[in-house]
């Protein structure tokens, strides 16, 4: 059993689905819909007690083998009212039972065989969030297992839960990760900086696959026919185009280099004297030219010179540092 939210006329409703296997598939199918006040069908007895409604609890009773009271209670705990879960919440919060035994050869199976690679993917990133997933097909079962017994509209409904936790400025890299959009472009930045790429060819390559799934009928087991592109995959294309990629750590850590390198950057000393032959050799102007300029006339001369020469300007850093070595020495005798 699963609660999902769905927004009609503007308004979010929502319902409890159960996923149930049938002919070897695992389908939905709706339970109780909640409405847009889910809080309602909690009924407080006083002080900081509260319990569920019997109607609530009747109509789910048909559908499961069990007292559906604790899991009904673990997916209506965040409309309980705020001042009583802070009071609960120290001593108290429903649970479900999640499976923490070996995993046996029917799961290994049915992760193997049952698993989609977008699947794999969100769940990797949500694990690690990392774009390079070079270690994909090494994730341990026991993360793949969360996906087992489950409907496509259940898998969709818990990552819907899990993207909600994400950073603004982390979707668009989210959605190129999921996608395996690295795969299409050759360049070494591709594991690391999307936002260096041809953006363009991007946008290409994310539609194409996006259509592909949105066809992929082994994706969609045991959902209705859609048609046009599938509500669960509206998100992606707001992700994608409505966001900026984060700066990644690479591009942060060699701005800051590049920053630090300038910020601190001093001329390295010329050891030796610099005669007034060599420095008219330097600056190419006569040693008569030289004496007669004013500190600020020899001062633009160098700063003319410093941009041609310097090794950013694709100068050789031994020149840039004779040159400013007779810089200094002429400077001397203008002061």
């Amino acid at each position: 059993m699963y609660l999902t939210k769905k927004t009609i006329q503007g308004k979010i409703h929502y319902f409890l689905r159960q996923s149930y296997k049938k002919n070897n598939f695992w389908l939905s199918r709706e339970l109780f819909s909640l409405g847009t006040r889910p809080g309602k069908y909690i009924i407080y007895g006083g002080g900081n007690s509260f319990y569920l409604d019997d109607k609530l609890l009747s109509r789910v009773g048909e559908f499961t083998n069990h007292d559906p009271e604790n899991d009904l209670e673990y997916l209506l705990w965040p409309f309980v009212d705020p001042e009583i879960r802070y009071k609960l919440a120290p001593f108290y919060k429903p649970e479900r039972k999640f499976k923490t035994t070996k995993i046996t050869s029917d799961e290994l199976s049915a992760i193997k065989n049952e698993i989609h690679d977008f699947d794999r993917r969100r769940l990797h990133y949500f694990r690690y969030g990392s774009i390079n997933q070079g270690a994909i097909d090494k994730m341990r079962p026991k993360m793949l297992r969360v996906m087992l017994e489950k409907s496509r509209d259940e898998r969709e409904q818990y990552f819907l839960a899990q993207e909600e936790a994400l950073e603004p400025d982390e979707l668009k890299q989210y959605v190129y990760v999921i996608f395996d959009l690295k795969h299409y472009f050759s360049e070494l930045i591709a594991h690391a900086m999307p936002e260096g790429l041809d953006q363009q060819r991007l946008d290409k390559y994310f539609l194409i696959n996006l259509c592909e799934l949105n066809l992929d009928k082994s994706f969609w087991v045991g959902m209705p026919d859609y048609c046009g592109l599938h509500e669960y995959l509206h998100r992606y294309v707001i992700m994608f185009f409505d966001n900026n990629y984060r700066a990644s750590f690479f591009s942060q850590e060699t701005l800051r280099r590049f920053i630090n390198q300038r910020a601190g950057y001093r001329a390295a000393g010329y050891k030796r004297p610099v005669t007034r032959e060599q420095a008219g050799t330097i600056f190419a102007v006569s040693i008569d030219r030289l004496q007669k300029m004013s500190k600020q006339e020899l001062t633009r001369l160098y700063r003319k010179k410093a941009k041609e020469m310097h090794p950013d300007k694709g100068g050789e850093h031994s020149s840039f540092v004779k040159l400013t070595a007779a810089y200094n020495e002429l400077l001397k005798s203008k002061l």
